[in-house]
């Protein structure tokens, strides 16, 4: 279990279900979602996050015909405050295949630790237990198990 305040000063990367629960304020994981995101916009935490995360969040309001939606998802999220979106390289991709080829992570787990991870990320925040990285220098963190 972690406390908010124990990643002040730190780089963190983000899961999309970190986004979603922000933006769509889920009843359990809302609020800390969204203290971590002030936390990020005050610049008390800096944070990142791999540009598949935007693609994953304009699924659903696509699906729903709300284009409107997912356009400002596209326009404004990598306008955050100490927010990066990371690019997916060729060598982010070399990196996601060595972490696929240590662990069990799926591409898409693999892609969003490894862009995180090239980032300067030093912990990767979640909700995904399934997630683990095989290199010590990326702590794994659950919202579900940060304290705000």
């Amino acid at each position: 279990m972690a406390r908010l305040t124990d990643l002040h000063g730190c780089k963190v990367g983000l899961d999309t279900a970190v986004f979603i629960y922000a933006l769509e304020g889920h009843v359990t994981f809302g609020t800390p979602a969204t203290k971590l995101f002030e936390q990020i916009e005050q610049g008390v935490i800096k944070a990142s996050a791999c540009d598949l995360v935007l693609a994953e969040l304009m699924v659903k309001p696509l699906r729903l015909g709300q284009q409107a939606i997912a356009q400002e998802y596209a326009k404004d999220l990598p306008q955050f405050p100490n927010l990066n979106f990371c690019a997916i390289t060729q060598a982010i991709v070399i990196a996601a295949a060595r972490l696929r080829g240590s662990s069990k992570l799926g591409l898409i787990d693999a892609l969003h630790l490894a862009a995180t991870s090239a980032d300067g990320c030093t912990v990767f925040i979640t909700n995904d237990r399934a997630i683990q990285h095989p290199d010590s220098k990326l702590t794994i963190l659950l919202l579900s198990d940060l304290q705000v």
